[in-house]
């Protein structure tokens, strides 16, 4: 698995915070827990001055029930595969934002491919021995979180990255283990249960 991963792994890589903003005036509330005041967003209803916070996403949990023994066992596997595809994702997402900041100084296209072969070898060496050991379930989970993390298919970034040759080959290549480079990330349909862990994870529920 570690040859059909290699340039996903090299490509993978770029998400984008949407932050919350509120927009309101700015008042001097008395803080709940001692005298001193200290400064805090608030807006006016109906007359009253209302502080504004910003509150955490709450996930509301019901509990699991399963219809039988094989459709546990189903789930309890995909909760292990995406836990251990998961952290690659992300690892790639930072590994990219980084090769795109480098290369953004690099003006001679010799450069740029030196930097990225240079790179792959380093991931190669610190991740072979983890990748090698992936299941086909996991690799194709892994090639759908990529898509979730950086907006872009496996099969597009290897594209940009090497050519369409190239690209023809490595999708060649992950056919024959049963997956595609072009797999999509769709959390409200198709990978909705995929979501429903990655938000567990991020929550420390499992």
């Amino acid at each position: 698995m570690a040859t059909m991963f290699r340039w996903i792994f090299l490509a993978g890589i770029i998400i984008f915070a949407k932050p919350f903003k509120v927009i309101a005036q700015t008042v001097v509330m008395p803080s709940p827990s001692n005298s001193v005041c200290e400064k805090a967003q608030a807006t006016i209803i109906n007359g009253d001055t209302v502080a504004l916070y910003n509150l955490n996403t709450v996930l509301v949990l019901a509990q699991r029930t399963f219809g039988s023994q094989e459709e546990a066992i189903k789930y309890y596997t995909l909760c292990r595969d995406v836990k251990i595809a998961y952290p690659y994702a992300i690892m790639a997402e930072a590994t990219f934002r980084q090769c795109e900041e480098t290369m953004q100084s690099m003006s001679s296209e010799s450069e740029k491919r030196q930097y990225l072969k240079e790179m792959e070898s380093k991931m190669m060496a610190q991740y072979k021995d983890n990748l090698k050991n992936l299941t086909i379930n996991q690799g194709r989970i892994l090639i759908k979180l990529i898509n979730r993390e950086t907006g872009t298919t496996s099969y597009e970034m290897v594209k940009d990255l090497r050519g369409s040759l190239s690209a023809f080959m490595w999708q060649t290549v992950a056919r024959l283990f049963g997956n595609s480079l072009k797999d999509t990330y769709d959390p409200e349909t198709e990978d909705k249960e995929i979501e429903n862990i990655i938000q567990m994870i991020e929550m420390g529920a499992i």
